[in-house]
């Protein structure tokens, strides 16, 4: 039998090596059948062929293990294995039995990494053997010729199939790159003149339609596309930029499509700038890789001598380039200048696209910083004036003739603060090139990591994984322009361990690489911590064989592990669908411990080499358990007790929200006075579990009904001999207060006799929230103003010096809205004088209405002060850096301050002017 593959197999060899080209499709059929199963994957392959890939898993692994024993078929993508159909064949999980059995036969990246980075490249990447990588290598020489003659045929069928559909243009690029480009970009070095031709001719005219009918959101795949293939010119790069920059003056877009339009320029000039570099090869990232300053500058030298010489008597000429033409050719150097000057007209239209506040804010000229600084160096020392623009539009161009000349004249007329943009050196993008110079930290520069952590944070709380990725993306991008970050980075190694959690809870792996190659990069060393972030992130999306996968990696690696890890482990398998294999660890651990302890006769020897489980330990197995098997969970608490492991605090609340979510609400006294039994004070969780879970339930409930339970949960605490405190009745006021219109009056007076007698007094956080709730009601009561002026007088509140600032806004807010527009500016004034002015927004705007409502005059002069005053104070604590508060500008109070004339621009610094204008 294998002899006669092998005969069949030389014979198909033999066959495509004299095969004329133009094969008719019964040769090619032929040559089809030729090829033995073994060389291809087709659906439904017979039994009695010998199958070199039983399994897709299978498959995978041995691919990934050996590709000189396994041929690569032309059907694979970066996302996986493709069948004729079209349809992508599963692959193994990552971290599976399989992957972690085989994960030997992989190479380490880094020889000389410590052990840590080792084992976390063991974890991460060496482990997901079965996964594919990102890009297909070219077929080996074991691959049939015979399968590729059909390929190369097959493909222009199908490429000439698609230019006769009668679609989009857009969906015709779709098709092409789903269904034919994938076969094309395998046989890259390999490809035959009459298909490199089709393709190109293809590409070409995709360029030309997307030019002619504006059409934006494809213009970096299309020309990476052409880059695969080997076609470099710049002339087509150009016309997409020129494209997208024609996109956003003729067109009306929303913020988000500005945005996102300015964001896909750039990432144009980022994917220019690594055209043509070999260390740019692999990268799949879209970063800014330009030449140095230094180089720039020297290129420009060496020219100006050139021409010195070159217009000396008796000689000639090389070249009729402008000296700016040629200085701006020079930023990108890895092309010739005759080529590199296609890209100036591009370019001087995005200059004055960024220098346009209409167009593009402040945060893109910063992320084009990179670019911005050496065109700055290159027109310090070639200046461009308006002739010198109008001379570079009227050259020969490759784009529609009615679109350049559009072009040519909005540049013109941008041109004065497109130039000013640049060279100013106050601008705004100058800081983020200039911030690893400066001696100290200045307060911006500290927020800078803070403000990715925030956003990242909220953007994972969202769970949206577009954000994710974007913030990904322009934090790398800033790493280029900053090199300060990247010290921040190496001084607040959580940062980075958050991200390995957010992308393990997001199952993408691959961006877990990245992560690892910057933690390298800037210096952090995986820790235990890394370790146990990436485990809660598995532990998040539920993937119980990672976990178990990088605990084995763990355990062989020798690394000591503490307490924290073995928590995430165990809830982790629990929380991911293996109850048995969290309770198992449990016991392991507890083993374990036993054993350390019997071998080095005392508990301070036993923990240098194990970790005693803990009550937070049993509470994680507890809390996982007691959801899918109560009984269970039962006998794990047993278990502990018999081990000697006391409940704490977060075990009765655990059973305390358990009991109320299983409407149980009986079971809340006797569990509080356990508590009480073993001398477990009750802490902030509790009381907000009970009342949520008590309060919550009562949205349609009666007075009288929220009355008995308000009464039922204050008697609960009593019985069990606790003491409510502040907090206690704050969160009852606040859980009352939050129920369908503002909830019952007897309710809310309820909770107040309550806590009058029990000695205590009313909070400002409690007059705040009795304010509030006076303002909720739907519609407004009449003598909702009264009604506020009745809570200051009752609890006291008769000036600024009392009470707290979050307060004091909300009373100004309270008095906009029920207009009286006298006492709110008062208190607006008041909270001036002393230091401390209004910072909140959402009030500052209910006061900016009232005041505008009224045709007064000085209610017009009112509003213009409360602008002043509010921007003044922002500028003083802002220290000049406005870039990374963008959101703040943004706010509904600025553009009533804006679209009502009460901004005094003359006091408005240029840096935010751009801001405030929108």
């Amino acid at each position: 039998m294998y002899a006669r593959r092998q005969f069949v197999a030389t014979r198909a060899r033999a066959f495509a090596m004299y095969a004329s080209r133009t094969v008719c499709s019964r040769c090619a059929s032929s040559v089809r059948a030729a090829v033995p199963p073994t060389y291809r994957s087709a659906p439904g392959a017979g039994s009695g062929s010998v199958a070199w890939f039983s399994s897709t898993a299978s498959a995978a692994s041995q691919q990934a293990s050996s590709s000189s024993s396994t041929p690569h078929s032309f059907r694979q993508t970066s996302e996986g294995t493709i069948s004729k159909t079209g349809n992508p064949q599963p692959r193994q999980p990552p971290f599976s039995q399989k992957a972690g059995a085989s994960s030997k036969r992989q190479p380490r990246r880094n020889k000389d990494a410590s052990a840590a980075v080792a084992l976390f490249n063991d974890v991460v990447q060496k482990s997901e053997v079965a996964a594919p990588r990102e890009f297909p290598t070219r077929p080996t020489s074991r691959q049939s010729s015979a399968s590729t003659v059909f390929g190369e045929w097959e493909i222009a069928a199908k490429m000439k199939e698609l230019e006769e559909k009668d679609v989009e243009p857009l969906e015709r690029l779709r098709l092409f790159q789903n269904d034919i480009w994938p076969h094309v970009k395998e046989l890259r070095g390999q490809i035959p003149k009459h298909l490199y031709l089709a393709t190109t001719m293809f590409l070409a005219r995709t360029f030309d339609t997307v030019a002619q009918q504006g059409l934006t959101g494809a213009s970096v795949a299309l020309s990476k596309m052409c880059a695969t293939i080997g076609k470099w010119d710049l002339d087509m790069r150009n016309q997409l930029v020129l494209n997208l920059c024609h996109t956003l003056i003729s067109k009306k877009h929303t913020s988000a499509e500005r945005n996102a339009l300015v964001d896909e320029l750039l990432d144009m000039w980022k994917h220019i700038s690594q055209l043509r570099r070999m260390s740019q090869l692999h990268n799949g990232r879209l970063c800014f890789v330009l030449p140095s300053e230094d180089e720039i500058i020297e290129d420009i030298s060496s020219s100006s001598t050139s021409l010195t010489k070159q217009t000396e008597p008796g000689e000639v000429k090389s070249s009729n380039m402008a000296p700016t033409t040629k200085a701006l050719a020079s930023i990108f150097i890895q092309f010739r200048f005759e080529q590199a000057r296609e890209l100036v007209s591009g370019l001087l239209a995005t200059l004055a696209i960024l220098s346009d506040p209409r167009l593009a804010r402040d945060g893109s000229q910063i992320k084009a910083a990179p670019l911005l600084n050496l065109v700055s160096i290159v027109l310090d020392h070639q200046p461009a004036d308006t002739a010198y623009v109008n001379d570079i539009f009227a050259g020969k161009i490759r784009f529609p003739s009615s679109k350049l000349a559009d072009l040519q004249s909005y540049v013109l007329a941008q041109w004065p603060q497109a130039r000013d943009m640049v060279m100013r050196h106050d601008s705004e993008w100058r800081k983020s090139t200039t911030s690893s110079h400066k001696p100290s930290r200045s307060s911006s520069e500290s927020s800078c990591l803070s403000a990715f952590h925030k956003q990242l944070r909220a953007a994972y709380r969202s769970r949206n994984t577009g954000a994710i990725v974007s913030i990904w993306q322009d934090l790398n991008a800033t790493l280029v322009q900053d090199q300060d970050l990247r010290r921040q980075m190496s001084e607040d190694p959580d940062f980075l361990d958050f991200w390995i959690f957010v992308w393990c809870a997001v199952r993408r792996p691959k961006k877990l690489q990245e992560t690892l190659d910057l933690m390298r990069e800037v210096g952090i060393q995986p820790t235990v911590r890394s370790y146990t972030s990436m485990m809660h992130g598995w532990k998040m999306c539920k993937d119980a064989d990672r976990i178990e996968a990088l605990w084995n990696k763990l355990v062989e690696s020798g690394l000591r592990l503490d307490a924290v890890i073995w928590t995430e482990r165990i809830s982790g398998l629990i929380e991911a669908g293996k109850p048995q294999s969290g309770i198992q660890a449990l016991a392991e651990m507890q083993a374990l411990w036993k054993k350390a302890v019997a071998s080095r006769g005392s508990v301070e020897s036993a923990a240098n080499v194990a970790v005693q489980p803990s009550t937070e330990v049993v509470n994680a197995a507890f809390k996982g358990l007691i959801g899918l098997d109560r009984r269970a969970a039962n006998e794990v608490l047993y278990w502990a007790g018999r081990e000697g492991i006391e409940p704490n605090i977060r075990t009765y609340n655990i059973l305390l929200r358990e009991s109320l979510r299983n409407s149980a609400p009986e079971d809340v006294q006797s569990l509080l006075k356990a508590m009480k039994k073993r001398g477990v004070e009750p802490d902030a969780a509790t009381f907000t579990i009970i009342l949520e879970g008590l309060l919550g339930s009562m949205e349609n409930a009666s007075a009288a009904e929220q009355v008995h339970v308000v009464s039922q949960i204050l008697g609960d605490i009593e019985a069990a001999g606790l003491r409510a405190n502040h907090e206690t009745y704050g969160k009852m006021l606040y859980a009352v207060a939050s129920l369908a219109n503002g909830g019952a009056d007897e309710a809310i007076a309820a909770v107040q006799d309550h806590m009058k007698a029990a000695g205590l007094s009313a909070t400002p956080h409690m007059v705040t929230i009795l304010i509030e709730r006076a303002l909720s009601r739907d519609p407004l009561p009449a003598d909702a103003g009264a009604t506020v002026r009745a809570l200051l007088k009752e609890h006291g509140l008769s000036n600024v010096a009392q009470g707290d600032q979050t307060l004091w806004e909300r009373v100004m807010s309270a008095h906009a809205v029920t207009g009286d527009r006298a006492s709110a500016m008062a208190v607006f004034d008041d909270l001036a004088r002393a230091g401390r002015p209004v910072t909140s927004l959402p009030c500052l705007t209910d006061l900016l209405k009232a005041l505008l409502a009224s045709e007064d005059a000085q209610a017009a002069q009112d509003a213009r002060q409360v602008v002043g005053v509010v921007l003044n104070h922002k500028k003083a604590a802002a220290e000049g850096s406005f870039g990374r508060d963008t959101r703040y500008w943004r706010h509904h109070f600025w553009y009533l301050a804006r679209e009502n004339g009460l901004i005094d621009w003359q006091e408005v610094p240029a840096l935010l002017e751009s801001k405030l204008r929108g």
